[in-house]
């Protein structure tokens, strides 16, 4: 037996001891990081000092156990720096044959202690209507050809989970979890491929990979807003309705101008589309042997709450104690939550003239980090004129006016849209992936 007795739950970079528990029969253990061998241990206290890198990146790493002759008698892994769940589910087919009266048996469990709020499925891209939770029914179809089941949980506490399950054609059992989501990007006017069309172009080493199913599926974006910009935000939106006043007073008040009077739904949403915020701030939570900072994200939004404007603009952070911002540590936990879920996502952060504050990561590492994870990552500011020269986060697009917010929410919206997820076999370190472009088709950046 062996397993980790280290669970790297946070952001994990530079020199960290990972600690191990073994049973008697193991005479050593050896350490993998990203298919490296980076230490070996042989007695007690059974722990290695593993250097994870300068650089903030996924990481695979594998402990693997030998006997005193040197056989292996187990072997444990655990992925860092990429999403973990606090609630799992799984499912399974069950039912009718020929592809008629078949249903999916969904079970979970969840930190949160509950039923699920919400559940939501999709069948080879197509949504499902959910009456029991427990055994959704799903459509006739051929048992011949291959088929993808994703299910999709909110529990309280902003806590989800996903199950998916692909069967039929090859796959003569189903197999569940073990796939890889990546996103795609179509250019303007491209179409994606069909499946066959896709099938030898993904790759790991020079190894092809095998394309499961790919879809749109819904879309999510998470924002980490400068609390300085969210009072910027607020007086754009005062302004606007000064003007709008000033117009009615000498009659020039169109029936656009009465639409806008209403902010609230403003730049809308569209029903596919999910919004949450991860806050700029940090609690401490006492682990074995280290303090994990956790950045809470707020509740999902959806279009029943409000425009993008609205939301940005009047959801609050939760009150905190004179705590210094930290945006590029946030934006790094924002980016584990957006390619948490595995739909199309884009992070978006809001500048204001509140400054980066403290924190343990650069903006450039954010930057980066959120690349390998294929995390779209988008910068605004409300500062005027902030867009003429290079900062710490490039050059952000400027929304100093509602005019200007209104084009950088357009462009947030087109590329969601152009953006589809492929499913592959197996787990599979995102920046380790490579895809051979063309046909209008690429990777997400």
């Amino acid at each position: 037996m062996i397993v980790f007795a280290s669970l790297f739950l946070g952001l994990v970079v530079g020199v960290q001891p990972v600690r191990l528990l073994v049973s008697e029969e193991v005479a050593r253990v050896e350490l993998l990081l990203d298919g490296r061998e980076v230490g070996t241990v042989a007695g007690e206290p059974w722990t290695v000092d593993c250097d994870f890198g300068a650089e903030l990146l996924p990481h695979e790493l594998v402990a693997v156990a030998r006997d005193a002759e040197g056989r292996e008698t187990g072997r444990v892994r655990q992925w860092v720096n990429l999403p973990k769940r606090s609630a799992e589910a799984v499912v399974s087919l069950e039912g009718g044959e020929g592809g008629r009266g078949v249903f999916a048996r969904l079970v979970w469990d969840s930190v949160a202690g509950a039923d699920p709020l919400e559940v939501r499925a999709r069948f080879d891209g197509r949504r499902l209507k959910v009456d029991d939770p427990r055994r959704i029914a799903l459509p006739a179809h051929d048992p011949q050809r291959l088929h993808f089941l994703s299910v999709e949980l909110d529990f309280a506490g902003n806590v989800g989970a996903v199950a998916e399950t692909v069967f039929g054609g090859s796959y003569a059992d189903e197999v569940s979890t073990r796939l890889t989501a990546l996103p795609l990007a179509l250019d303007r006017g491209a179409k994606l491929p069909k499946l066959e069309h896709l099938r030898g172009r993904f790759s790991k080493d020079g190894v092809a990979l095998e394309v499961i199913a790919a879809e749109e599926g819904p879309a999510e974006i998470v924002i980490v807003r400068d609390e300085a910009a969210r009072s910027d935000l607020t007086e754009l939106g005062r302004t606007d309705r000064r003007a709008l006043r000033d117009r009615a007073r000498v009659g020039l008040v169109t029936r656009g101008d009465e639409d806008r009077g209403s902010l609230r739904y403003r730049m809308g949403l569209k029903s596919d589309l999910r919004l949450r915020f991860v806050w700029p701030y940090s609690r401490l939570e006492r682990r074995a042997g280290y303090d994990l900072a956790i950045f809470p994200p707020s509740q999902d939004f959806t279009w029943k709450d409000g425009g993008l404007y609205w939301l940005m603009a009047y959801v609050r952070a939760p009150i905190v104690d004179e705590e210094p911002q930290r945006l590029a540590d946030a934006v790094a936990a924002a980016g584990l939550l957006a390619a948490g879920r595995n739909r199309r996502r884009a992070v978006v952060l809001v500048l204001g003239g509140g400054g980066d504050g403290e924190g343990q990561f650069e903006p450039a590492a954010a930057r980066r980090f959120l690349a390998s994870l294929r995390v779209p990552l988008l910068v605004w500011s409300t500062v005027e004129d902030s867009d003429r020269a290079e900062g710490p986060w490039g050059r952000p697009t400027e929304v100093s006016n509602l005019a200007r917010l209104e084009q950088a929410v357009g462009d947030l919206y087109r590329r969601l849209e152009r953006q589809r997820i492929v499913w592959l076999a197996g787990i599979h370190l995102p920046h380790r992936l490579d895809f051979r472009e063309g046909d209008g088709v690429r990777l997400v950046r």
